[in-house]
């Protein structure tokens, strides 16, 4: 592992979850003027907050494990300033939620759950022997099959899964149960609608996410880390299968320039990045959704819709 500096610590810790979250506001922006046609600050502050939580707080664990080394002394140095940081970002999540619905925790906590576990050892072996009172002694083989730990990023494609759903139909939940909005809102927001939006919003963080997958595909195939282009073995039997994904959304949503511009965009970076491109460019995919969502803000509000 490379020695930590305090550039890497704080552009780990702090700036990555910041950029990250930047996204889930801008989507959850978008959510929020479809369904009441306004900006409510509760599921975006929400959304955003729970985003920079969930990736310092493992980021900070990753760095924190790096002991008995030249880094060690910067991660003690600013260990304090990141647990600050999640503290603020803390209580601005619960002074959301304290305002918000109690769908809105509830969602909250169903969504984020998986991201906080993702890389915890979780001991089946225990709910076994919970079964095992109430099923009998029967049940002894299969407690032994459980004690080995599960972790959820080892299950085979479950990071794009997760990150897909928890991006998009997580998001949507937390502003819906925030807003108490109808699914099919009255408001006119066109191109856009609530449901296109939530699938061109699936397919773009899966996307995103599996295109992470393309960056790292040595270092995970060679922990053996089960994602997509791992399982599949080939860089370019990924990029042509997000080839016809995003190609699929394109003729789907034609109707809706935002999303053709964003699906071609995110066309020509499944060829352009590799695992060879620098970590700062993928940051194009994390946001090819946000810019052209930007782009239809930026439009409206000169009144040019």
């Amino acid at each position: 592992m490379a020695t930590t500096t305090a550039s890497s610590f704080i552009s780990s810790v702090i700036l990555q979850p910041l950029i990250v979250a930047i996204s889930s506001a801008v989507y959850s922006s978008l959510l929020s003027y479809e369904m009441v046609g306004n900006l409510d600050w509760r599921p975006i502050a929400i959304c955003a907050t729970s985003d920079v939580l969930v990736i310092a707080a493992d980021h900070l664990k990753d760095q924190e494990v790096v002991t008995g080394t030249r880094g060690a002394a910067v991660i003690k140095r600013f260990t304090p300033l990141a647990r600050i940081f999640l503290a603020l970002n803390a209580s601005l999540l619960a002074a959301a939620l304290s305002l918000s619905p109690p769908q809105a925790t509830f969602f909250t906590a169903a969504f984020t759950a998986p991201a906080f576990l993702w890389t915890t050892p979780l001991d089946l072996s225990r709910v076994g022997a919970v079964l095992k009172r109430f099923i009998g002694a029967n049940y002894s083989r299969e407690v032994d099959k459980a004690h080995k730990p599960f972790v959820i990023k080892r299950v085979p494609g479950m990071k794009a899964f997760f990150s897909g759903t928890i991006r998009s139909c997580g998001v949507f939940f937390v502003v819906h149960s925030a807003l108490q909005s109808s699914l099919t809102s009255t408001h006119n927001a066109l191109p856009w609608t609530i449901a296109e939006t939530l699938v061109w919003s699936m397919v773009n963080r899966t996307g995103h996410c599996i295109m992470s997958d393309v960056r790292d595909y040595d270092e995970d195939k060679e922990a053996g880390v089960p994602t997509i282009p791992v399982l599949l073995d080939s860089l370019l039997k990924t990029r042509m299968i997000l080839t016809v994904v995003h190609a699929a959304i394109l003729t789907a949503f034609r109707h809706n320039p935002f999303i053709v511009a964003s699906s071609c965009f995110a066309i020509a970076l499944v060829w352009i990045l590799g695992k060879d491109t620098p970590k700062p460019y993928f940051r194009l995919s994390l946001h090819s959704q946000s810019i052209f969502i930007v782009t239809y803000a930026v439009l409206l509000s000169f009144n040019l819709l």
